[in-house]
């Protein structure tokens, strides 16, 4: 018999001496006390948004405490601590700083998990390769630093910027941009908005006929590299046919108003690719319209409190809404730095 060579299974290069944990913060994301099953679908679907830099398979049990994750966390390098609870008022999220705090107590106003969101789209996608990386995170509608600025929504922007990798424009690699994070700021009613997004990159300038000959037609679950035009006699007969007018594959001709709508709109919703970018025909170079698709969890957070230190070591309030307590000048600039 042929003697068998065994190949090298574990990584090889870089990605053998590059750790998991190079720098990015990590997290614990767990629920504490009985929350019932909604809020427990949330804390699943929360830490796919926190992947991979997070414990995703982590069993809580119930006679675990808060104190035995703060006592672990920091064996593990691990940097925040995400804890849902449901109140007698509402669901609750602490994020804390580890290890010397501070802890932001937010309420969950209201909230949708990753299925209320995937029903209410027509076509489903299917989601994998794209938790490999971290997400990017977008702040939006944050009031600017001013005089007149709050003095709790600096800390509350480093808070939620801790939680992500910083992004560096010269060291990104483009293809690993799969997800957004999105954390918008509403004036009006002092609460947070915190929505999860795909990255879709789409042809630019063409209809979704054109595209369909382009990307091959979906049936299922697979993908056909070539669309199936045996049953036309022309391509024409497939791009030009009358809407409503039969066809082999059932499709009718789509109106200017139905064309236009799968187009990319004018100049400035297209983007020149930097680099090779995941899917067919993304190449280095090439024009493409890019689109956000959500899929949740979405949830509105509202502030009560910030506290200094973490949970059962808290030595101050630093800021609260109800009793609207400022932020310290002493307490602001020491925590904000470790944020």
């Amino acid at each position: 018999m042929a003697r068998r060579r065994k190949n090298r299974t574990h990584l090889k290069g870089p990605a053998q001496s590059t750790p998991i944990s190079d720098g990015a913060p990590s997290s614990f994301v767990i629920k504490h006390g009985h929350v019932g099953s909604s809020l427990a679908h949330l804390v699943r679907d929360f830490r796919k948004v926190m992947e991979p830099h997070t414990a995703s398979r982590l069993k809580e049990r119930a006679r675990n405490k808060l104190k035995d994750y703060l006592t672990l966390a920091p064996a593990l390098n691990v940097t925040h601590l995400l804890a849902f609870t449901l109140t007698p008022v509402a669901p609750s999220l602490r994020l804390v700083r580890l290890s010397a705090g501070p802890t932001l107590t937010f309420r969950i106003e209201r909230y949708s998990l990753m299925r209320d969101i995937l029903n209410t789209r027509k076509r489903a996608r299917s989601i994998g390769l794209e938790y490999l990386s971290p997400p990017l995170l977008v702040l939006a509608s944050f009031p600017p630093a001013s005089p007149t600025t709050p003095p709790h929504i600096p800390l509350l922007m480093k808070s939620f910027q801790s939680l992500f990798p910083p992004l560096s424009p010269q060291n990104i690699s483009l293809s690993s941009a799969r997800r957004v994070v999105l954390v918008s700021y509403n004036p009006d009613r002092e609460t947070v908005d915190f929505r999860h997004f795909l990255i879709t990159v789409k042809p630019y300038g063409v209809s979704s006929r054109m595209r369909k000959i382009l990307e091959g037609k979906k049936t299922g679950a697979r993908s056909n590299s070539v669309l199936d035009l045996g049953n036309e006699k022309d391509v024409a007969d497939f791009l030009l046919r009358r809407k409503g007018e039969p066809g082999p594959d059932g499709d009718g001709y789509e109106s200017a108003a139905s064309s236009a709508s799968s187009v990319a709109g004018d100049e400035g919703d297209a983007v020149s690719l930097a680099d090779d970018y995941v899917g067919r025909n993304n190449a280095k170079g090439t024009k493409r319209a890019i689109r956000l698709d959500e899929i949740g969890p979405r949830m509105e957070l509202r502030l009560i409190k910030i506290t200094e230190g973490v949970p059962g070591k808290d030595a101050g309030v630093i800021y609260h809404s109800i009793g609207r307590e400022k932020i310290q000048g002493r307490s602001c600039g020491a925590e904000a730095s470790s944020c």
